[in-house]
């Protein structure tokens, strides 16, 4: 990618791969604020949709590193775990030589965040031996469950404009669903979301004294919020710190297009509470 291709709000970011952009600040000021995050966009999100939210950290915590990781269709359903392990790992090297007293702000979108920011704990655990050293967590439209009309529309965000195309995928999908629910039914496996799901309230993965908040929408027609205020009643009932903030008319992990200053609001109260 040219410099001139580099979406604005990525500027100042390094591109270590086709999934990861790392930014880390000229110089950094003692505080209490985050000195890293970890931002993991939703499924088949752009470099210039994360710039958003990238830019909106370094404006926010300006002496913090950051690390926005991609994720699209192709990595999450088709991809191996080992392709996987690959693609993350040039940000599996930055988080390993993280200091013990490092303050890492996670914050993944969706079920497709989601899923990258369960890999990238499972190979933490495995290299490091504990869990991934968040302090506090942004789930933002996040988790769902695979329902048929929703992750035809997510996986419709990922697909050209072309109407035939188009039609051509959903058809595909819908001819697939009831093979992909009866893999699961006669393997005794889960799906890749209900997975993440689990493993997001893993207190093995993800510590409990990192506070979380869940950050969702009515509206949404992507991940319904009951599937949302289910999670938080779970990981509550685990022992974990949990806020919500319900949206009204926000679509799919657009909250902070909405109301930023609503949505940068969230993100400085979650964080005060471990500062």
């Amino acid at each position: 990618m040219s410099h001139s291709q580099i979406p604005p709000g990525l500027e100042h970011f390094s591109r270590l791969n086709a999934s990861i952009w790392y930014h880390q600040p000229a110089a950094r000021t003692p505080s209490k604020d985050p000195n890293f995050v970890l931002l993991l966009g939703w499924l088949d999100a752009k470099p210039r949709h994360i710039a958003k939210y990238a830019s909106g950290y370094k404006k926010l915590y300006p002496s913090a590193s950051i690390l926005a990781i991609t994720t699209s269709t192709y990595d999450a359903v088709l991809s191996s775990n080992a392709a996987n392990i690959k693609r993350i790992s040039p940000a599996l090297d930055i988080l390993y030589t993280l200091p013990p007293n490092a303050k890492l702000l996670l914050h993944f979108f969706s079920n497709g965040g989601g899923f990258t920011t369960v890999c990238i704990a499972r190979c933490y655990m495995k290299e490091m031996g504990k869990a991934l050293p968040v302090t506090a967590t942004v789930f933002d439209s996040v988790p769902g469950y695979v329902r048929l009309q929703a992750q035809a529309r997510a996986f419709m965000v990922g697909m050209p404009k072309n109407m035939i195309l188009r039609a051509i995928a959903a058809l595909i999908w819908y001819i697939s669903y009831p093979f992909f629910k009866l893999k699961y039914l006669l393997t005794g496996t889960v799906d890749v979301v209900k997975d993440m799901r689990l493993a997001t309230n893993d207190k093995s993965l993800f510590d409990l004294d990192a506070p979380r908040v869940y950050i969702y929408s009515e509206a949404d027609d992507m991940v319904e919020p009951k599937d949302v205020e289910e999670h938080a009643d779970e990981a509550k009932a685990l022992g974990y710190t949990v806020s919500r903030e319900k949206y009204l008319t926000s679509g799919h992990a657009a909250h902070m297009i909405q109301d930023p200053k609503r949505y940068w609001g969230i993100v400085q109260r979650l964080w005060s509470t471990v500062s």
